[in-house]
């Protein structure tokens, strides 16, 4: 136990770019790499935090603006730090606030958990579970500088499948569809559960599809069996106009259902049936806790979203996922596509398609400052190709967020 009760001195914050094996669709473009902000939170005895989040944006220029705001505070005073910093009213009507102030509680719990000499989730309320079950993360690839780990079509996507599955031990499935045209994705799922019977599988097109071609597919789905479909149209308007013609299938969703403020909306329209907390777009783990207690309340399930996380922010993620008893299925992660970690030891393992909860105080992590640097340079890189987000897709022309119905 560290008796440190000093202030936070100094806060560093440095980008770090990690590329992924191969060049990861969506609908709305490519990602060649994850892309995050890496937090440093210093007090006056040398005691350090960290925390992540994402890179997109504003948000290094937000981190920075709320420097002298956090300099001089109590890392134990988290929530006077919320409403100074991450006020609601400026975390809503600007969005990088709230994964700004994510990061920095993350760090500020981390320093309270090495002080305590405790784990975050202990912070949290203690475990539930000492293991977090993921889903295999399964896109649509181009091919890398290799010429290797392009996944065009079902048969790629299946035998992809099942390497993942043979290597980390995955019991659930994740497409990232909305990429290709709705036929060929069906013919995927279709693989996929031909060759995973017992597996639970979910569909993610990210709101690309119209409320019509959403109905139509889930129709055709209809004796696959799926866990849920996240986030097939967009708004929740749409969302409860698929969930009143598709009552078999349950509806998910991070992003019609954004953040806490939408919850009272999707509950009276019954819009969704599991939603997707995240504790970068809530504002933090204490954030995140109260979400899931709430949705507790109202029967609503809880999975978790992943934005790309590195080893920092899957450590926090971890934690948050092991106090969360509501928590009904398994987390999404990008963890698996990374190629690589900043943090000591090496990236953090799988086993039986799970991950451990860290056991060390804090957050239970630490840097390699070697990679850390490493990857900071590479993501001036991407910096000066402008590519620090989702790029363009040379396979589609334009953006068209609702196909046509088919």
């Amino acid at each position: 136990m560290n008796d440190s009760s000093a202030k936070i001195a100094n806060i560093r914050v440095t980008p770090a770019s990690i590329p992924v094996h191969a060049p990861l669709r969506y609908s709305t473009g490519v990602d060649t790499a994850i892309h995050r902000l890496v937090i440093e939170v210093e007090t006056e005895d040398g005691l350090i935090g960290l925390g992540e989040c994402n890179a997109g944006g504003s948000r290094e220029a937000c981190l920075k603006e709320l420097i002298p705001l956090v300099v001089g505070a109590d890392p134990f005073n988290t929530e006077r730090l919320r409403w100074q910093v991450g006020h609601p009213v400026e975390a809503k009507l600007f969005g990088s606030v709230n994964h700004a102030f994510a990061a920095i509680e993350m760090a500020c719990m981390d320093i309270q958990g090495k002080i305590i000499g405790r784990p975050i989730c202990d912070l949290l309320g203690g475990q539930i579970r000492k293991n977090v079950p993921l889903a295999a993360y399964l896109f649509y690839r181009y091919s890398n500088e290799l010429k290797t780990g392009e996944i065009s079509d079902a048969k790629d996507m299946s035998a992809y499948a099942i390497e993942e599955v043979n290597l980390h031990g995955f019991e659930t499935l994740k497409l990232k569809a909305g990429v290709l045209h709705p036929d060929e994705e069906l013919e995927t799922i279709r693989e996929l559960r031909d060759k995973f019977p017992k597996a639970k599988i979910r569909v993610d097109p990210n709101g690309a599809w119209s409320v019509g071609t959403a109905i139509s597919f889930a129709m055709k789905m209809r004796e696959l069996d799926l866990e849920y479909l996240e986030d097939p149209v967009w708004g929740l308007r749409g969302m409860a106009r698929v969930n009143s013609k598709c009552p078999w299938l349950p509806l998910a969703s991070n992003m019609a259902v954004a953040t806490p403020d939408d919850f009272a909306s999707a509950i009276e329209l019954k819009a969704v049936d599991v939603i997707l907390v995240d504790l970068h777009f809530y504002g933090g783990l204490r954030q995140a806790c109260h979400a899931a207690a709430t949705l507790e309340t109202f029967q609503v399930d809880v999975s978790m979203h992943s934005q790309g996380e590195l080893g920092i922010s899957m450590a926090a993620q971890l934690h948050l996922a092991s106090v969360i008893p509501n928590l009904t299925h398994a987390a999404d992660a990008h963890y698996h596509h990374l190629v690589d970690d900043i943090i000591e030891g090496g990236p953090l393992s799988f086993k039986d398609g799970a991950m451990a909860v860290p056991t060390k105080p804090g957050l239970g992590v630490s840097i390699d400052q070697d990679k850390l640097k490493d990857f900071s340079q590479l993501a001036r890189k991407y910096r000066d190709a402008k590519e620090t987000s989702i790029t363009g897709d040379p396979l589609l022309s334009q953006h068209v967020p609702l196909l046509p119905r088919w």
